[in-house]
């Protein structure tokens, strides 16, 4: 447990050097990815650059493993891979967003906490390896080019927005112009989202994680794809988490700085929600105060610090009623 959640600090942090995504395993090779029937595929073969090397996909493929949310893509065009890391929050594979477009119960879920199973993951014969926001993709990157040709980041995990995240995937299997709609249809939702709260425009927010007592993450880069979607909506990170954060973090005693016109923090465990609640440096917080703090699972946290083609329309239904509140001066 200790580990996983160091993991999703990592994740928080955006640093890539950090462990991997939670999972654990289950049985079975999960069969050939399924596909859409009504779309075309693109040609073949095709190259894709990253931060490693260059990659070819020779052929479209058919087994694909997604080690790093790319699922959430594959889903728009009807695809299921073979494989996926699974989420230590959400066990059952069953994410909201996902229900009604693909099913996961026969796929492999992978255990990337520790050490990659990599004669696991060569004994479900891929044909294509998703690991654009893969943490420990330098770890393995050579490795699992030796098992399928494995499609990476360019710069560091956590770095490329999700419009860059889902179109690369789109090229590696073929699916560019298809995926490209899917994107046009999620920056349609946060346009208007972003159109049905223009008081949102010039508002600030600050992002943090409680990960343990007195263990408290802070996003403190408007850089970071974790904070992508808030800057979509016009908003810009609080002046007071630049000045008071060190190392994306911020002691206990300097609560306070965590106030934004909306302020959205997750808990590892509910006992962290609890003890924190009980703590009168936050709840005299303004936006705490006056009902401007969004207080989320790790499960969401999760989903909002990786925001991905299918999960943001999600976010925003958790997030919209919080923002009203911001817009309307509440």
């Amino acid at each position: 447990m200790r580990k996983r959640l160091r993991f999703l600090v990592a994740m928080f942090l955006a640093v890539a050097a950090l462990v991997a995504a939670a999972g654990c395993g289950s049985d079975g090779d999960g069969g050939t990815a399924s596909a859409g029937t009504t779309a075309t595929s693109g040609s073949f073969p095709v190259t894709l650059k990253n931060k490693f090397g260059t990659t070819v996909v020779p052929a479209q493929p058919k087994r694909i493993i997604a080690l790093s949310y790319e699922e959430d893509t594959l889903a728009t065009v009807g695809i299921t891979p073979i494989a996926y890391a699974k989420n230590e929050y959400k066990p059952d594979g069953v994410f909201p967003w996902l229900q009604g477009k693909i099913d996961l119960s026969k796929s492999t879920a992978l255990d990337t906490a520790g050490d990659l199973n990599l004669e696991q993951i060569a004994a479900l014969r891929p044909d294509l390896i998703l690991a654009t926001n893969f943490y420990s993709l330098a770890d393995y990157y050579d490795r699992l080019s030796k098992i399928a040709p494995t499609v990476g980041y360019t710069e560091d995990a956590g770095i490329a927005t999700w419009q860059e995240n889902s179109t690369i995937i789109g090229k590696a299997i073929g699916r560019d112009a298809d995926v490209q709609k899917a994107i046009a249809a999620t920056q349609q939702v946060i346009d208007q989202t972003k159109s049905g709260l223009p008081g949102l425009a010039g508002r600030t927010f600050s992002y943090s994680f409680y990960y343990e007592a007195g263990g408290l993450a802070v996003i403190d880069d408007p850089k970071t794809v974790s904070v992508q979607l808030y800057s979509d909506l016009g908003m810009k990170l609080a002046p007071g988490v630049a000045a008071n954060v060190v190392d994306r973090s911020l002691s206990m005693e300097k609560l306070n700085a965590l106030d934004a016109d909306f302020l959205l923090i997750g808990f590892a465990t509910p006992d962290l929600r609890t003890e924190m609640n009980g703590n009168k440096l936050f709840t005299e917080i303004p936006a705490v105060k006056a009902g401007r703090a969004l207080q989320v699972d790790a499960f969401t946290a999760g989903a909002v610090n990786n925001p991905t083609i299918l999960n943001i329309p999600w976010q925003l239904d958790q997030l919209r009623p919080t923002l009203a509140k911001v817009t309307s001066g509440s």
